[in-house]
């Protein structure tokens, strides 16, 4: 596990399915996400995470592989950050069902920028079943009802992990439950995963976004993956995210913030590079630098950014 004496790793959600209306500053357009990612690293951030909007009103684009192409090539060319996108690709069945696609189809954006080139470092993998649709109603204080599941079966894992390995992409796992942590430890057993610095997210949704429950989650990976190296950080949707960051950089974990997952209307909505600014102050306040980019791949074991790379990417855009 981490300890209290690495660096921070601090991440941002920048805009996620997020509504403008809830947060005036949520970026839309590659240029935007861009110029939010830049702010974010001016900030002490060394990852963030995008969706592919289109429009003006901000469409989910996911699994559009241009928009996601250039958004990455954007953030490539002006900042060191590690950036990465998110899977996409949905069906609906039965009129009012949703369900994700498998792997290959659900990942194929990623596939398409590869293939042109495109370097992605980090890649999501969900470690089981997410209900796609739920999101947190704050005026009821309660789940909103699903139409459908996002499923990553052995084979998906099987077939994510290879490709990771194959183009040298490192897997960002997110647990949802705790049967996810014994996923995790099968696919360490298995050995489809190099088991030194494992990255992994606990998602924690509204009012389950608890310090218990950030306790029982670093508990449960003790105990399901001893000895191992755990790079690990809260992901905590739809309520302030700062108090679980705190205890998770008390802890030796790390941090993600953003407005794409939660708009924080209640602080007068603030920008992403404002919430990293205040994950900065906590950390130093607890004894703990950020890490930039460079010391986050190093502990995330992920080689170090070939400097020269910006200028191909130029060339690649033309």
């Amino acid at each position: 596990m981490a300890t209290s004496s690495d660096k921070v790793i601090i991440e941002v959600g920048l805009n996620e399915n997020q509504d403008r209306q809830a947060n005036r500053h949520l970026p839309y357009s590659p240029a935007e996400i861009a110029n939010a990612a830049q702010s974010c690293y001016d900030a002490g951030a060394s990852i963030v995470h995008y969706h592919a909007r289109r429009g003006k009103a901000g469409e989910p684009a996911l699994s559009d592989p241009e928009l996601n192409a250039e958004i990455q090539r954007r953030i490539s060319k002006s900042t060191p950050l590690i950036a990465y996108p998110s899977y996409g690709s949905q069906v609906r069945v039965l009129d009012y069902y949703d369900i994700g696609t498998p792997a290959p189809q659900r990942y194929a954006h990623i596939v398409a920028a590869v293939e042109a080139g495109v370097r992605f470092e980090v890649i999501p993998v969900d470690l089981g079943v997410l209900d796609i649709n739920a999101g947190w109603d704050a005026e009821k204080q309660q789940l909103i009802p699903s139409t459908g599941l996002l499923m990553n079966t052995g084979r998906d894992h099987e077939w994510i992990l290879d490709f990771c390995r194959r183009h040298t992409i490192k897997p960002h796992f997110t647990v949802f439950d705790t049967a996810n942590v014994q996923n995790l430890a099968n696919i360490v057993h298995w050995k489809w995963v190099d088991d030194e610095a494992l990255v992994v997210k606990l998602f924690l949704i509204g009012a389950n976004a608890t310090p218990k429950m950030v306790l029982f989650y670093q508990e449960r990976l003790r105990d399901v993956l001893p000895g191992l190296d755990l790079i690990w950080m809260p992901l905590v949707y739809a309520t302030n995210q700062l108090p679980i960051c705190a205890v998770s950089i008390s802890l030796g974990g790390h941090a993600r913030v953003g407005i794409g997952d939660h708009a924080y209307r209640e602080r007068g909505e603030p920008t992403n590079a404002e919430l990293v600014e205040q994950i900065v102050t906590i950390a130093r306040a607890l004894g703990r630098d950020p890490a930039s980019p460079d010391e986050a791949r190093r502990q995330m074991g992920i080689a170090e950014r070939d400097h020269g790379r910006r200028e191909e990417d130029e060339l690649a855009d033309g």
